[in-house]
């Protein structure tokens, strides 16, 4: 098996015990062109799906062996199946809970433009698809697992989108969809809960599928969450008048603490490692500026945000992710006039690949989606070097 076909090791689930036998699986390597879907479907899957959380996570990287052979398919989606392998469409977003676990997220357009999505997940050798729906899909980790979402258009109980909104998951014990189901606002959560940052927050419940907006004082917008190794959430919020800081809980809800990430600037992006120690930020943009090429300062804490250092100074418009590792270090993907990926503590920066669109980690397995292509890109080396492969 070539180290493409390595690292495309994919799940499915029933509703009986998982088959992992082994079929022969079509070396499909085509590239597709993504500038057809630039639309709002494609966008909000991937937005949800960077933003997406995440519960604790084991220490799990290298401790999965690839299956035997390739991948068994099992209760498929035959109309989610011709959508993912028609050349119009295109991967927007995946996310693993293992390097053999994990789910991608395809979108194709639709009548009168309009996207369609489908989802595809993957564990441990057995492979399923989630049902086509007009609402796109996000892939959210939960712990080791990974479940494709596609939420209702509004969190309004009156929506009728709700109806469409599905949850499928690949577990143990087979594959699970479920309906996702509308409950009332709420200020606190369960510790069972995910929170996502879909311009306001959402906690979904993944055992009942229940799905709510969680409404904290003082914040309008969410931009991004993370749960950390020790239970404490993580999220970048703000007000519409733009001042972005850190906020986090360690009793689901009941009491927020916060940081000021830098006055009078929107957002800003954020990275905590799995232990909550390591962390990196970066401020967002002026509210009233389409674009500045102001330098901001990168900052790196290693003590969970008591001191901190300034270890780069970049324009925040061409920061697109970062990442932290419990080692103290991290990864910054800068896509400027000179791409760049930034090692904070640890040395001076790489050359990235030239396709890579994001950044996100599983641990110290890295992993990002390709620009203008379906490629899924890993690295096992802090980014020294990258593998492909199409997340089908």
């Amino acid at each position: 098996m070539s180290e493409l076909k390595e690292l495309s090791w994919e799940i499915q689930e029933t509703v009986q015990p998982l088959p992992f036998e082994a079929l022969e699986r079509r070396g499909i390597r085509r590239r597709h062109r993504r500038q057809a879907l630039t639309g709002a479907g494609v966008a909000a899957a991937v937005a949800i799906a960077v933003l997406a959380a995440v519960l604790p996570l084991r220490n799990v990287i290298g401790t999965e062996k690839p299956p035997a052979g390739p991948p068994t398919s099992i209760q498929v989606d035959p109309t989610a199946e011709k959508l993912i392998a028609d050349k119009k469409s295109g991967a927007g977003a995946i996310e693993f809970g293992t390097p053999t676990r994990w789910a991608s997220a395809w979108s194709s357009p639709g009548p009168n433009y309009t996207y369609l999505g489908a989802a595809v997940l993957v564990r441990d050798g057995v492979r399923t698809t989630a049902p086509v729906r007009k609402n796109g899909y996000s892939v959210v980790r939960v712990g080791d697992e990974v479940l494709a979402l596609s939420m209702p258009t509004s969190m309004k109980g009156t929506d009728p989108t709700w109806a469409q909104s599905v949850m499928v998951r690949l577990t143990d014990q087979g594959r699970d969809e479920k309906k996702l189901r509308w409950a009332p606002p709420t200020g606190e959560f369960a510790d069972g809960d995910v929170l996502l940052a879909a311009g306001t927050l959402r906690a979904l419940n993944p055992e009942s599928g229940v799905l709510r907006e969680v409404k904290i004082p003082g914040i309008d917008n969410v931009y991004q969450t993370y749960r950390d190794n020790t239970g404490r959430w993580w999220l970048v919020g703000g007000r519409n008048s733009g001042v972005g800081n850190i906020y986090w809980t360690d009793d689901h809800g009941k009491t927020w603490d916060h940081s000021v990430i830098s006055p009078g600037r929107m957002g800003g992006k954020l990275a905590v490692s799995p232990d909550g120690k390591t962390l990196l930020v970066i401020p967002g943009s002026k509210p009233s500026a389409r674009h500045s090429d102001e330098p901001v300062p990168l900052r790196l804490s290693t003590d969970r945000g008591e001191h901190w250092t300034i270890v780069a100074e970049r324009d925040t418009t061409y920061v697109s992710a970062l990442v932290a590792f419990d080692n103290g270090t991290g990864l910054v993907l800068y896509q400027g006039k000179k791409r760049e990926l930034l090692r904070p503590g640890i040395g001076a920066p790489l050359t990235p690949p030239t396709d890579l669109g994001g950044l996100e980690a599983l641990g110290e397995f890295v992993y990002g989606m390709q620009y203008n292509g379906d490629n899924a890109i890993t690295s096992t080396d802090h980014g020294k070097t990258w593998k492909y492969f199409v997340p089908r």
